[in-house]
């Protein structure tokens, strides 16, 4: 009784623990949400160490993860993030998280209070402390078939309320990182192409607004990258701590971006007025600018009241499409890009906006929502200087408006024919998996699941040998007699309803059904991963049968119906293990233990559990049996013989049991 009130009260301390139930990660090609289902802890920065979230977890409340919760710009705060996962497979997997700009990152992984792995990860830290890219943050996770571990993460300088964590394999890692490779690759090369596009045409036009245009694009290309840890990565590895100079950076493209705009639109002869009311928000820059360097020289000790830099960006972009409209009106039609352009640009802060908030969940779309809409907007804004250009080359005017055309166009056919392909690509793929599912099932109804993935990683199973395994044999009696009285569809369906009933009885234990012979059941326990309880759970899985024939038998007799009657026997010692064949795979066990659990079947009664004397040294302190003195057994000497049945046992037993 101790036992087991101690058993629940450690249940209930790891309950209150814990909290939430563990992500259990079984399918390897999944990517499991982490951030969703994990619970935060707000803090006073560097205030709460791991060791007083493991001694004292009641002092601390836990609560589910919300966006809404997270404060960023708050350097004064920082985040406990407590979570549960248990590895139900055997391979190595991953914490990714996908947001790289978060200044200081600690993942503790925990087993019964217990630290078994610390990981420092954050945009600020040297380059010798991390093994991998600035970019990429993740780290291995130690938890193994099914073990189920507690996880702190702990984050300070966070600049996002959307902070996605993933648990996934390595294959899955590799796979989101060669596509985030990919875009961004493609991304900045699209950036540089521009860029050298926009000096070329200020050499050869000596357009003012070109050479801006270039200059902005490539501070806005190093703005994207900081967003992304990229800069700290190739440009300041070894001192990340510039990194957070990085904050006054969007107060430097919004500068240049105002200065584009007064010389693309012409304002200063054009509309006065609006070049005048460019200016003040130029002088509004520069004033942000400073606050935000004096602030990180002050290790934020300002606070984020003095990060007037939001508002400057809500009013550029208020003065930026009403300037742009009040040109177009003038005929100036370049403006449209323009308006378009900056349009998409704030579509994508919005959506980001909404991201962090939680109305959107993770995907490429939101995440990326900022990048592709600078990315759009810089083409635009491409688009908008070459249609200057043309303006002021009227000459070549409809040339240039035909290459665009047939560009456009040509875009058009080659995006339909990608989508075209991409469908197909797509659909064959799902077929194929589909089909591969289909195959994996199929071979998993014929072979453990161990000997299946020696299969696949091998070709090929080796014999074992197994030195206690419990083999269980059951037999019809009288099987050849009353098959005569029922005809052969009659016959299987009954053969077929008793195996069905053991099939399902052995799916609640550790057992292996090894094969049917005829009106004969073989099943083993402590194979093909060998476990000390095995005699037991095999015993126990027998009396479930016998409970089912017993049950069975009433039913039938009540109507009047015919039943089986069945022997089992059971018997513990070495078998090997193995497929045999070439076709037609088939897991079978062989040795003398095989013979002598047929022999103890032989020798048994009618609804009785006739076990050997190894068997019952093994499973006596747990089932009561009878003892039935030595019986002469064919092509062996006399062995004594035991009839198994339960008994009433103490609560701690029939715990260890269960």
């Amino acid at each position: 009784m101790n036992r087991l009130l101690l058993f629940l009260l450690l249940s209930l301390s790891v309950f209150c623990r814990a909290g939430a139930a563990p992500i259990r990660i079984s399918d390897l090609n999944s990517a499991y949400n982490v951030f969703g289902t994990s619970e935060l802890l707000e803090v006073k920065a560097g205030s709460v160490a791991i060791d007083d979230l493991l001694q004292n977890p009641e002092k601390f409340r836990f609560v589910p993860t919300e966006n809404r919760l997270i404060k960023p710009y708050d350097h004064q705060l920082g985040y406990w993030f407590r979570f549960q996962l248990a590895n139900e497979t055997d391979r190595e997997l991953f914490l990714q998280f996908i947001y790289a700009g978060t200044e200081l990152m600690r993942v503790y992984e925990t087993v019964e209070n217990r630290v078994l792995a610390v990981n420092t990860l954050g945009s600020l830290q040297p380059e010798s402390r991390n093994s991998f890219r600035k970019s990429v943050q993740f780290c291995p996770i130690q938890s193994r078939n099914g073990e189920v571990h507690t996880f702190y993460v702990y984050m300070e300088g966070v600049y996002t309320s959307a902070l996605p964590m993933f648990a996934l394999s390595a294959i899955k890692l590799l796979q989101s990182q060669h596509r985030s490779d990919l875009f961004y690759g493609v991304y900045y090369g699209f950036i540089l192409i521009i860029i050298v596009y926009s000096l070329v045409l200020y050499i050869r036009l000596r357009e003012e607004g070109n050479l801006r245009y270039a200059i902005w694009v490539f501070f806005m290309g190093l703005l994207m990258a900081l967003f992304r840890g990229h800069t700290s990565e190739f440009f300041w590895a070894a001192n990340p701590s510039i990194e957070r100079f990085g904050a006054a950076l969007p107060s430097v493209t919004g500068f240049l971006h105002i200065l584009f705009t007064l010389t693309f639109l012409r304002l200063r002869y054009q509309a006065p007025v609006f070049y005048k009311i460019g200016f003040g928000i130029v002088v509004l820059y520069l004033i942000g600018f400073g606050l935000s360097v004096l602030n990180v020289s002050l290790n934020y000790s300002l606070g984020s009241r003095v990060d007037i830099v939001p508002l400057v960006v809500l009013l550029e972009g208020i003065f930026s499409l009403v300037a742009g409209v009040a040109m177009l009106s003038k005929g100036f039609r370049p403006a449209l890009f323009y308006i378009v352009g900056n349009l998409f640009f704030y579509l994508g802060i919005f959506i980001y906006l909404l991201y962090t908030v939680g109305v959107f969940p993770y995907g490429f779309l939101p995440y990326e929502s900022i990048h592709l809409g600078v990315g759009v907007e810089i083409l635009f804004f491409a688009v908008a200087l070459t249609y200057k250009v043309d303006l002021l080359k009227k000459q070549r005017q409809e040339a240039e408006q035909e290459q665009i055309r047939l560009l456009v166009e040509n875009r058009r056919l080659v995006n339909e024919q990608n989508v075209i392909l991409e469908q197909k690509v797509t659909q064959r793929t799902e077929e194929l998996q589909v089909a591969k599912q289909r195959s994996e099932e199929l071979l998993l109804n014929i072979l453990p699941s161990e000997v299946v993935d020696e299969l696949k990683l091998t070709g090929h199973s080796q014999p074992r040998r197994f030195e206690r395994v419990t083999v269980l044999f059951t037999d019809i009696q009288n099987f050849t007699s009353t098959g005569e009285l029922l005809s052969p569809e009659e016959l299987v369906h009954e053969i077929d309803h008793y195996y069905r009933a053991f099939d399902e009885i052995l799916s609640r234990y550790r057992i292996e059904k090894i094969k049917t012979i005829g009106d004969a059941y073989l099943c083993a326990g402590g194979l093909p991963v060998a476990y000390p309880e095995n005699a037991t759970e095999v015993v126990r899985a027998a009396l479930e049968m016998r409970a089912f024939m017993l049950r069975n038998k009433a039913e039938r007799q009540t109507q009047g119906l015919r039943h089986f009657e069945f022997r089992i026997g059971i018997h513990t010692g070495p078998v090997v293990a193995g497929i045999v064949g070439a076709r037609k795979f088939a897991y079978d066990i062989w040795g003398d233990t095989v013979n002598t659990a047929a022999r103890m079947e032989q020798h048994g009664e009618v609804g009785k559990i006739n076990i050997s004397s190894a068997t019952y040294q093994l499973v006596k302190e747990y089932f009561q049996c009878s003892y039935r003195g030595k019986i002469a057994v064919k092509n062996k000497e006399a062995m004594d013989m035991y009839f198994a049945d339960e008994m009433a046992v103490a609560a701690d037993v029939k715990k260890e049991l269960m």
